[in-house]
């Protein structure tokens, strides 16, 4: 089983370069559209992607949570003949959903393109786009296979290819052609050829797994479906939430609105690429020390993330916010630079609540899935009432701040039951201290881009200076720990020695943290 597995570290780091790989290639294809294509075309593309990621949501079914725990748990007892029962009811479950969402989409095309795009000229880019749809469904349930498989670096290697080609062929085909519909095209054959090799992986994984040694413990698939029945509610309205307010946006003003407002939605998650392979990697390491009843090593991953995650996206999202109005007119363009005010409330506000991307997993790997109803029901409800209130009369700030209620429901929900349920694991001084820092770091960011034009030159000498002022601060308020920093520096590879160096003295001993307890999590 040793070879079918691999190190959380080294999962991370992996997903860090898919993660890098898809916003770089985002943000690529985002600024070129911007300067090639008219506002209103911009939003249109931006509203299809919002549906793909909906429908995606709905007819992936929530299967990717309950595929990802059930088979981390039985790979951690190495049920190798339960696995593999798993994975042919799984595919055979992938490809029925698949065939569903296309057929729900073609039909439902019309009634689409007139309902949000006003125009049913939007027909034939829809019935194109839910060919992508129906492809994101199979390559989500294949993708949750090799994550429950812990195939950390296969799962990033293929995002990675995935994510690059799904931005620039479609590119490319708008460059060769100059038509935006090439460009929808585009997206569906990468989508179509992600699901092809995502299939190829599972089938070479399930052949390996034929040949070792193993156990069989039964496994009901209604198990499975029952704990992801939940999660498939609350990823529904959790999606469904995080774009509602480009639909009302769209719904109530123009695609020409909805493309300024997509852009400033785009460099707030330049923040979130920092963070998203923790937590995407936590469920399955989680949910492997739920298996064993090692509840000390649960604890410690909870605190030691909450830390981590914090101190390194806090910064970042007020830094974000600081150039927001220099960010948006360099890469997008005068006309975008509107945005910026929504932009520094999202950055602020999720930056506030960012744990709820720690609790979150933590939750699920205990199996108190319900939980995530509740959370994303009611975020849905008020980004829904705040957005039919505010966009009508504020516009895109009415958006922002629509969008932002979303965090803050969530993480009181989650924040809650985790209290109830002893999941949290709150360092309260170390955050305040990593608030204070960049509170300081922020002002001297805002105050020093007021002085100079915008450029691509300034912007990476305010992004510099910013930078050491959080590092200097990093030492004088202690706020990383050494074990912390052990976890950190096992994903940055040998050759930057001079940067492990310079990391390795930043951090503190913490004496609250036995290290004994920890290294299984970090190895």
């Amino acid at each position: 089983m040793g070879d079918i597995t691999e190190s959380f570290g080294s999962g991370v780091a992996f997903q860090y370069s898919a993660v890098a790989s898809m916003f770089l290639s985002s943000t690529i294809f985002y600024f070129f559209i911007a300067h090639l294509l008219p506002v209103d075309t911009v939003g249109s593309i931006s509203l299809l992607y919002a549906i793909m990621n909906i429908m995606t949501t709905v007819f992936v079914f929530g299967l990717s949570f309950g595929i990802q725990h059930y088979f981390s748990y039985h790979l951690a007892r190495k049920n190798n003949n339960t696995l593999l029962k798993l994975i042919k009811k799984t595919v055979l479950i992938g490809l029925v959903l698949t065939i569903l969402a296309f057929l729900s989409i073609y039909y439902a095309s019309p009634y689409i393109a007139i309902l949000f795009f006003h125009s049913i000229n939007y027909e034939l880019s829809i019935k194109i786009i839910g060919i992508a749809i129906a492809n994101s469904v199979m390559v989500n349930i294949l993708a949750s296979i090799l994550l429950g498989l812990n195939q950390y670096k296969r799962y990033s290697l293929i995002y990675v290819f995935f994510y690059t080609f799904l931005y620039f062929f479609p590119l490319s085909l708008l460059f060769l052609y100059g038509k935006s519909i090439y460009l929808i095209a585009g997206i569906a054959i990468i989508n179509t050829v992600g699901t092809l090799i995502f299939s190829l992986y599972v089938y070479k994984i399930y052949k390996r797994l034929t040949h070792e040694d193993t156990n069989y413990e039964r496994e009901s698939y209604k198990k499975i479906i029952y704990y992801s029945i939940p999660l498939f509610f609350s990823s529904i309205m959790g999606t469904s939430a995080t774009y509602l307010d480009r639909i009302v946006v769209s719904y109530f003003i123009n695609l020409s609105y909805l493309g300024i407002y997509n852009f400033a939605l785009i460099i707030a998650s330049a923040a979130a690429i920092l963070i998203a392979p923790i937590s995407n990697l936590l469920i399955p390491k989680l949910s492997s020390f739920f298996s064993l009843d090692n509840k000390i090593a649960f604890r410690a991953s909870i605190r030691i993330l909450l830390n981590i995650v914090s101190l390194i996206y806090i910064p970042a999202a007020l830094g974000i916010a600081a150039l927001s109005k220099p960010l948006l007119y360099f890469f997008a363009g005068s006309v975008y630079e509107v945005a910026y005010i929504p932009l520094m409330i999202i950055m602020f506000v999720t930056a506030l609540f960012i744990g709820s991307t720690v609790l979150s997993p933590g939750i699920s790997s205990i199996r108190k899935t319900n939980i995530f109803v509740i959370s994303s029901g009611l975020s849905l409800l008020a980004n829904l009432i705040l957005s039919v209130i505010l966009i009508p009369r504020f516009s895109i700030i009415g958006a922002g701040i629509s969008y932002s209620s979303m965090n803050v429901i969530n993480f009181i929900i989650l924040y809650h039951y985790a209290r109830k349920f002893d999941v949290v694991n709150y360092d309260k001084n170390r955050i305040i201290k990593i608030w204070i820092s960049s509170l300081i770091m922020f002002s001297f960011v805002f105050t020093l881009q007021g002085y100079l034009p915008y450029s691509l030159l300034n912007i990476f000498i305010w992004i510099m200076a910013g930078l050491l002022i959080y590092i200097a601060e990093i030492k004088v308020f202690k706020l990383i720990s050494i074990d912390e920093m052990d976890y950190a520096l096992s994903i940055i590879p040998d050759k930057f020695g001079f940067l492990k160096y310079i990391m390795k003295n930043l951090a503190f001993h913490d004496k609250k943290i036995k290290n004994d307890k920890l290294f299984r999590f970090f190895k």
